[in-house]
C-alpha cells in the first residue's frame, strides 16, 4: 500500500494565503486600474512601478515550493510578506499624508493586499517552525 504525503495545516495556509494574495491582484489588474506613481516617493514605495509584477511572480515561485514543505520556501514566504507588507502600509500612509485629494479610491487595494499578507506571516512563522521541532 502506497504511503500518502499529507499537507500540514500551517503549510497549506501559507498556501491559501499565497493563492488568495496573487488572486488580488490578478483581480485589481483585471479592473484596468493601474497605478501610476505620481512622484518619487510613490516610485520608490511602488518598487518603479513594478511592486505588483515583483511580488506577485515571487508568490507564485513560493507556492509550490511550500507545497512540498520546504523550510527555506516558508522563509521565503515570511520574507516576501513582511516586505510586501510594509511596503503597503508605507505606500497607503504616504498617500493619506501626503498626496492631494481624489486618491482615496486607490486606498483600498493597497489596504486589503497589506491584510491578507498578515495570514501568510503567522502560517509561515508556524510552518518554519513545525518543520524546526520535527
Amino acid at each position: 500500500m502506497s504511503q500518502t504525503n499529507r499537507i500540514t495545516n500551517n503549510a497549506l495556509g501559507v498556501i491559501i494565503g499565497l493563492v488568495v494574495s496573487v488572486w488580488w491582484i490578478f483581480m485589481g489588474l483585471d479592473l484596468g486600474f493601474p497605478f501610476v506613481a505620481g512622484d518619487k516617493v510613490s516610485y520608490i514605495l511602488t518598487i518603479g512601478e513594478h511592486r505588483h509584477t515583483i511580488m506577485t511572480i515571487a508568490a507564485l515561485i513560493l507556492i509550490p515550493i511550500c507545497a512540498k514543505e520546504y523550510a527555506p520556501g516558508f522563509l521565503g514566504a515570511i520574507i516576501l510578506a513582511i516586505i510586501t507588507f510594509a511596503l503597503c502600509l508605507a505606500h497607503v500612509t504616504y498617500m493619506l499624508l501626503a498626496a492631494p485629494s481624489g486618491f482615496e479610491s486607490q486606498l483600498f487595494g493597497p489596504v486589503v493586499w497589506a491584510i491578507i499578507q498578515i495570514p501568510i506571516i503567522l502560517f509561515s512563522y508556524r510552518a518554519r517552525r513545525e518543520l524546526s521541532t520535527a
